[in-house]
């Protein structure tokens, strides 16, 4: 793993001075659908902080969650000021979903996916999602309809939160700055889930709604122009991903969720997701099983070389 680490480290020096040049994405980024077998998508990025930066406008300015950012960068405390100078990898590299179709939210991964009808693109996007015992639940459902600057009817859960807080909240809250939906809202069929901007930037990349899939602004105003009523959303529960590019094996590993146990939150089950993906190989595959314990206990978030074709 030291060779892994001064390898990243290396790669940092080399893109300080281009991501200098390069102006900072406050939007979702298009990639091609990769060839056939094949499921590795984007590159990690490399900065360096100026002073007083803050991790959770980085977060922003590169559209990645601000749990990813973190997760990426595990010496870097998100409650204080950067220092200038500071090396972050920026966790912009991805295995896709199985699925290819619509819209796959991956839960663990707080990322959101588009695959647009007829089309050999796929989109993504940074989320937010619900707190522990309030997330959206894992299935299958489509877009019910979408709505500008909608109106919000806070739900008796909600509201008796914020009485805990010594908030009252109106049971019925008009467009306006202060309504946590935002602009934008995707409703779905399923009662009371949306997908939606929101007033809180921060909770982008974090489990902080009461279950709605939080979207930066922009970015949720770009999918609403897209997306149409009656599109295939699949809610999905995948901390661990496999794939392969190029035959070589690719391992991305997040924090589970807690009340969405996975046979790969054990270390047991996430070799035999290798081993799985090794089998659909007709050839000998040399795989890391070093690096595949590492990134169990890690989790960072990031798609790891971890075997190949030999």
């Amino acid at each position: 793993m030291k060779k892994n680490t001064l390898l990243s480290k290396l790669q940092c020096l080399g893109w300080i001075f281009l991501c200098g040049l390069l102006p900072l994405r406050s939007f979702a980024v298009t990639y091609d659908l990769p060839s056939a077998g094949n499921t590795l998508v984007g590159h990690l990025q490399y900065t360096q902080s100026h002073y007083n930066d803050s991790v959770a406008v980085l977060a922003q300015q590169y559209d990645v969650g601000l749990n990813a950012l973190i997760d990426a960068n595990p010496g870097v405390d998100p409650l204080r000021r950067l220092g200038s100078g500071v090396f972050l990898t920026i966790p912009t590299q991805y295995l896709l979903p199985d699925e290819h179709h619509g819209i796959v939210v991956n839960l663990p991964e707080m990322r959101l996916y588009y695959f647009p009808t007829n089309a050999n693109i796929v989109m993504t996007y940074p989320i937010g999602v619900g707190k522990i015992g309030k997330s959206v639940p894992v299935t299958r459902t489509a877009v019910a309809r979408k709505t500008t600057d909608p109106t919000w009817i806070p739900p008796e859960d909600i509201r008796e939160f914020n009485r805990e807080q010594g908030i009252e909240l109106p049971k019925v809250m008009p467009p306006g700055p202060d309504n946590p939906l935002g602009h934008y809202a995707i409703y779905l069929k399923l009662p009371t889930y949306l997908i939606h901007s929101t007033i809180f930037p921060d909770s982008v990349g974090k489990r902080a709604s009461f279950g709605c899939v939080r979207m930066h602004e922009a970015d949720v105003k770009e999918l609403f122009s897209l997306v149409d009523r009656g599109l295939p959303v699949s809610i999905v529960n995948i901390p661990v991903k496999a794939g392969w590019n190029n035959n070589r094996l690719y391992l991305e590993a997040h924090p589970a969720l807690e009340e969405f146990p996975t046979t790969t939150n054990s270390l047991v089950g996430m070799v035999n997701l290798v081993g799985n993906t090794v089998q659909k190989q007709s050839q000998l595959v040399l795989i890391d099983w070093q690096l595949v314990a590492f990134l169990h206990e890690e989790r960072d978030g990031m798609p790891h070389e971890v075997g190949m074709v030999v």
